[in-house]
């Protein structure tokens, strides 16, 4: 008889498990009590029970998980469910350039304006063997100057990509839901435009614009909209005569776009133009902005994480991720973007939102990108008599020293290729943890990255120096003033802050030396101040400060108000301190507490060259300051006449005290990977 007590446990998942459970139930039943399980045809469909059960609980779990967006693996249940919070993902977006285009046209030429057509063809510079081809993505009209007799296109933007149009004719019975799939892969949906001809007899066209906020949609309304499909390509689709006008049989819709290669394509410096414009004319092309901003379709987990904060906004701006959602979803052409409210800043602002944006593959956005964000995405949707601006981004850069150390008998790779791993493993670190706002960087993470790729490595040393670069005036003399809102190290013989490349300046005797700045080393430090913590009571006779520490000749003086420490003022800074405390005695009372401050807290900057012999001399012994607990250098009334560096960048080098580093509001730490002398690498073979 069986065992009705008995009982199948179900909790388990993994196949050996599930087969020793379905046996130890059997074996519970008094008739197989002396049955053998393992030498007979039993332990095949034991064997074929267990598989099934386990391949149904994997397919259990991984549907569970596929209904979460925050467990889905894979990409078409995350766009699905990204759908359903009624946010896109991002395609993949075109690297864009700037040109400034003239066109000289011959001899009689009676054209006052010319059209730059829409996806006009020009071809890049190779980059690994590629020649990119670019076009403009929007028609342009250019005005012939009168007095040279030139059409000049300045500031013509241009977008790397092929040029695509498809035409789909519509049919309700073969397509009753007016879904069109856009069959190319690698599309930049805001290179998209939708126009829809009546028929084939009829050539009227009207143009469809992207739907951004059905209650703003009327019946009428000339709306498209756009989503990924399960098959990881966008489809576009039309109202239904009540949320957006509703096509009709009969209708052409005609899509074009451009199919682009996204990042492979930035960093290019120079274009030449494949189509012919106007008939006879010769053309020249300079470059306003190198070709950047290019970027990778949203990932998984990009859009794991956009998707909720984008529903959360619900298209109005009120808190300061709202804003953060909204500029993100409308303008793909920024990395990261941080906003903070008024009152946060010190003074207060009320009344104000302030943002910043660093640019996809690059450090600096325009005028008109800035302008755009505040009138064209936020203000519509910002709360009334909220002002919005913008605040540029404050870069601090870092410069790596590295040194490796790895045991050659525990790896087959060279030295060199083990340089090239550790190479890959700090870039692939900066891509992943600098770069954004509101963030901090750790030496020692950094340490630990290097340490695991590869496991010959035995030790390495990480040294930071940060960098500040800005933009000169060489036609008159200027204020600058620097933050890298960290403590710095004053000076050594072996490091110091210091400048390059090379200024120009005029020296007292009126000759333009090839210069540099430099920290002015301090040997001796005295006592700058002492602050009173406590002023303690009862105090009725001026009483002695006693300065103790490892220098001489420090003295001050108290002052007394209402029988307690007010103040202590120095009277001598002495030298050779390196640490001091200061104590009150006398004076009848008791409980003050003092704290010293050590020169050395600020320090100076200075100019010098290099004369014939290779001697230092110097143009002026103090052009500015460095705060060094705060990190703050100002240069004052400092006027190069020249810089080389073609886009007059001067950079100021630093040694940071801590190994922890925040970014802030527009403050963003960086690894410019375009910059040879960003990474200094050195691996060493050392036998344990």
């Amino acid at each position: 008889m069986a065992n009705i007590d008995a009982k199948l446990k179900v909790a388990e998942l993994d196949f050996d498990t599930i087969k020793s459970n379905l046996k130890n139930y059997l074996k519970s039943q008094s008739e197989f009590s002396d049955y053998n399980f393992e030498g007979s045809g039993m332990s095949v469909l034991l064997d074929i029970l267990a598989y099934n059960t386990h391949y149904m609980g994997y397919y259990l779990n991984m549907v569970s998980n596929e209904m979460f967006i925050d467990t889905a693996l894979t990409r078409g249940s995350v766009v699905s469910h990204a759908k359903l919070l009624g946010y896109t993902p991002r395609s993949r977006v075109a690297s864009r350039a700037a040109l400034n285009l003239t066109i000289t046209p011959t001899a009689g030429d009676s054209n006052s304006s010319i059209i730059i057509p829409r996806f006009t063809r020009f071809v890049s510079e190779t980059k690994d063997g590629v020649n990119y081809i670019f076009t403009n993505p929007n028609s342009r009209v250019v005005t012939k100057n009168t007095s040279t007799g030139l059409f000049v296109a300045q500031n013509l933007q241009i977008k790397e990509g092929q040029p695509v149009s498809f035409t789909f004719n519509y049919n309700s019975q073969t397509n009753p839901r007016q879904i069109f799939e856009l069959p190319d892969v690698g599309i930049d949906t805001s290179t998209l435009e939708i126009v829809v001809q009546n028929s084939e007899q009829n050539a009227n066209q009207e143009t469809y614009i992207l739907a951004q906020d059905a209650t703003d949609v009327d019946p009428n309304a000339l709306v498209y909209y756009l989503e990924e499909n399960k098959n990881g390509r966008y489809q576009i689709y039309f109202g239904d005569g009540i949320i957006g006008k509703q096509i009709s049989d009969g209708n052409i819709v005609v899509v074009s776009y451009l199919v682009t290669s996204g990042q492979n394509a930035n960093n290019l410096k120079s274009f030449k133009l494949l189509d012919n414009i106007l008939t006879g004319s010769t053309t020249s092309i300079t470059l306003a902005s190198q070709s950047s901003s290019g970027a990778p379709e949203e990932t998984i987990d990009q859009i794991r994480f956009t998707a909720p904060k984008a529903f959360i906004a619900q298209n109005r701006a009120v808190t300061k991720n709202d804003y953060i959602a909204l500029i993100n979803r409308d303008y793909p052409y920024f990395e990261a973007v941080n906003v903070w409210g008024g009152e946060e800043n010190s003074p207060p602002v009320y009344g104000k939102i302030f943002f910043t944006a660093k640019p996809l593959g690059g450090y600096e956005i325009t005028e008109t990108e800035i302008e755009y964000v505040k009138n064209t995405i936020l203000k519509p949707f910002s709360v009334l008599k909220v002002t919005t601006e913008y605040v540029g981004a404050d870069y601090n850069y870092l410069n790596l020293n590295v040194d490796v150390n790895y045991n050659p008998t525990r790896t087959n790779r060279t030295a060199d290729e083990i340089r090239s791993v550790v190479f890959s493993s700090i870039r692939n670190f900066a891509n992943t943890n600098l770069d954004t706002f509101n963030n901090s960087f750790r030496i020692s993470k950094l340490s630990r990255t290097i340490d695991d790729s590869e496991n010959s490595i035995t030790n390495n040393d990480v040294k930071v120096v940060l960098e500040k670069r800005f933009s000169v005036d060489t036609t008159r003399s200027a204020d600058y003033i620097l933050n890298f809102d960290t403590p710095l190290k004053q000076g050594t013989t072996t490091e110091r802050i210091i400048s390059t490349p090379s200024f120009g300046y005029v020296d007292n005797n009126g000759i333009t030396r090839n210069c540099f700045i430099e920290e002015v080393l301090q040997s001796f430090t005295g006592v700058e101040e002492i602050e009173v913590v406590v002023g303690g009571s009862n105090y009725t006779t001026t009483p002695t400060v006693v300065i103790e520490g490892d220098g001489t000749g420090a003295q001050a003086v108290a002052t007394i108000v209402n029988g307690s420490i007010r103040s202590v003022r120095v009277v001598n800074p002495g030298s050779g301190y390196t640490s001091a405390t200061a104590r009150i005695t006398g004076g009848g009372g008791s409980g003050s507490t003092l704290r010293v401050n050590l020169q050395g807290r600020t320090g100076k900057l200075r100019i010098y060259y290099f004369d014939t012999n290779n001697i230092k001399k110097t143009v002026s012994n103090d052009i500015g300051t460095v705060n060094y607990l705060t990190g703050r250098i100002t240069l004052q009334n400092f006027a190069p006449v020249s810089v080389s560096d073609p886009f007059e960048t001067l950079v100021i080098k630093a040694v940071p005290v801590s190994k922890v580093f925040n970014s802030e509001k527009n403050r963003i730490l960086t690894l410019d990977q375009s910059d040879p002398t960003s990474i200094t690498l050195t691996v060493n073979a050392v036998l344990e």
